[in-house]
């Protein structure tokens, strides 16, 4: 028993390692205990996860370094064993009490901030017979009930048959000029894995501020609104798009057509407002 627990520990060290070294590459080095991740950390999180949990952490032991493999410098694996309070998702069924590994930043005076009897929210992967495995090296979120909540409602948003699909960037645009100088239109086709229709659209009137809208469909919907800040449409549209239309989406139309593309892009842009992310992730504008 001990040598199968030795062996799935050094199995889950290895893959931590592998992902705290694919995150480091990525997004520098991210503190395990922030406690002040934003919106589109936290369904960066809940979406990318099989298992969210509510647990209060019963031990938290330094590994050896044997164990440790792969640690960046001024961090600490421990082995968390924790139990949990509540399930928030589970594909499948999760045991009472859990372990799973974690980096810890070591502080000016070569201490980790410690965790016995906190609570915290996680979002991990099966990993074994009672462990899983963090989705990302700072997927432990400290515990609040705002925090709580928040993950909830994005969760069951994602659960909907109605959920934004996910988006993974902008397959073409195009420009209409309307019968009246000045007057027009921009359209944005998004990508979408699910084969399920996004675009983006901008109108132009005389005397009018530009109006723009998306639309999740076939048929371009006038009355369908802009997406509110924190909501996973706002989440899917805002934290996927490139700071930049990519030029291959206006192939083939004129320089006075694709500056016109441009600049309704960045009314987009500016509705939407920034992507904030505390952990500062890959694609954040």
């Amino acid at each position: 028993m001990e040598m199968k627990l030795s062996k799935l520990l050094r199995s889950m060290a290895a893959a931590c390692a592998l992902m705290t070294v694919n995150a480091a590459a990525q997004q520098g080095a991210p503190s395990i205990v922030s406690s002040t991740y934003q919106y589109a950390d936290l369904a960066d999180f809940a979406l990318a996860a099989p298992i969210t949990a509510h647990v209060k952490i019963k031990s938290a032991k330094r590994l050896s370094k044997d164990m440790a493999a792969g640690v960046r410098p001024g961090f600490e694996r421990q082995l968390i064993t924790a139990d949990v309070i509540a399930l928030i998702k589970a594909t499948d069924g999760v045991p009472k009490r859990i372990q799973y590994l974690v980096d810890l930043p070591i502080d000016s005076r070569g201490k980790v901030q410690k965790l016995t009897k906190s609570e915290s929210l996680i979002f991990a992967i099966p990993a074994g017979p009672a462990f899983v495995r963090l989705v990302a090296p700072d997927a432990q979120v400290p515990w609040s009930p705002e925090a709580a909540r928040t993950v909830r409602a994005i969760l069951s948003e994602a659960a909907r048959a109605d959920a934004p699909p996910v988006v993974r960037g902008i397959s073409s645009a195009f420009h209409s000029e309307g019968s009246i100088p000045g007057e027009g239109e921009t359209q944005i086709f998004l990508n979408s894995p699910e084969d399920k229709p996004v675009s983006l659209t901008v109108q132009r009137r005389t005397g009018e501020e530009p109006r723009w809208f998306v639309s999740q469909g076939e048929v371009v919907d006038e009355g369908t609104s802009q997406p509110r800040p924190n909501t996973l449409l706002w989440h899917r549209i805002a934290c996927t798009l490139p700071a930049n239309i990519p030029p291959s989406t206006m192939d083939g139309q004129s320089t006075e057509t694709i500056a016109q593309i441009r600049a309704d892009y960045k009314v987009i842009l500016g509705g939407l407002g920034p992507c904030n992310r505390t952990r500062n992730a890959t694609g954040a504008r």
